[in-house]
């Protein structure tokens, strides 16, 4: 089975169409979005008609994702990230909501658990870049293998022994063999907002049969999506990091 994995839309329609379209010669089976699909980004509706319309999709929920319900609170959230919060609120349809509040915290199946943040702890929504939160992840789930986002930058933890790790940052195009039978985390990276100076979408198709990692860089019209950022009143800042991927 080959998956791909992806990963923080943050509303970036032209982002995510283009991951869609690069994937489409790569034998995929099942998508497995890791939640944030609004937040940032002037298309909220619009990038969640184009998730519930893939088949064999599973979802999980993000931070923003849950805050646009108000099931937890934007006012903890950076300035600009709180602004589009309260915007995308007004702009989701009922129906979106409702798709929203449907979306589980963790998915597990097959020795793999699907988390937006962390796997021990979903909606603390602790980043898995350090030895200490990736102690804590291996622990909370007896997965081998746990996939992640909201970082929105792509790595690669292994577990080599019960207290060594290798934590391992992806740069570009990246093919990884994951070493039977060592546990890992994996970080997909971000569609629609990388945060790695790299502006290029990234996701991940893994591959069950052969244990191995494909991660892909997908280039498409960071000007466009920028502009449609400024035009939606949303803060300016939002649009300049799509140029950045900062």
């Amino acid at each position: 089975m080959r998956l791909m994995i992806f990963s923080d839309i943050h509303g970036n329609i032209g982002a995510l169409e283009a991951a869609l379209e690069h994937s489409r010669d790569k034998g995929v089976h099942r998508y497995i979005c890791l939640g944030d699909i609004v937040g940032y980004g002037p298309h909220p509706n619009e990038c969640i008609a184009i998730i519930k319309s893939l088949k064999n999709c599973r979802c999980v929920a993000g931070n923003h994702d849950v805050a646009a319900l108000w099931e937890t609170s934007p006012y903890g959230m950076s300035p600009d990230a709180k602004e589009a919060i309260l915007w995308t609120m007004d702009q989701l349809t009922p129906h979106n909501k409702a798709f929203l509040k449907s979306l589980p915290d963790r998915i597990d199946f097959s020795e793999m658990t699907f988390a937006h943040a962390n796997p021990y702890n979903p909606r603390g929504w602790r980043y898995v870049t350090d030895r200490k939160y990736a102690l804590r992840s291996f622990a909370g789930t007896r997965s081998r293998l746990s996939f992640i986002g909201h970082s929105h930058r792509p790595l690669v933890i292994t577990r080599t022994n019960i207290l060594m790790l290798d934590i391992r940052s992806v740069s570009g195009l990246l093919e990884f063999k994951i070493p039977e039978p060592k546990r890992c985390i994996v970080n997909c990276g971000s569609i629609g907002q990388p945060r790695d100076r790299d502006p290029r979408p990234c996701y991940l198709v893994f591959d069950t049969r052969r244990q191995l990692l494909q991660f892909y860089r997908v280039s498409y019209d960071t000007a466009k999506s920028a502009q449609a950022v400024f035009d939606s009143c949303l803060p300016r800042s939002l649009g300049m990091r799509l140029l950045k991927g900062i």
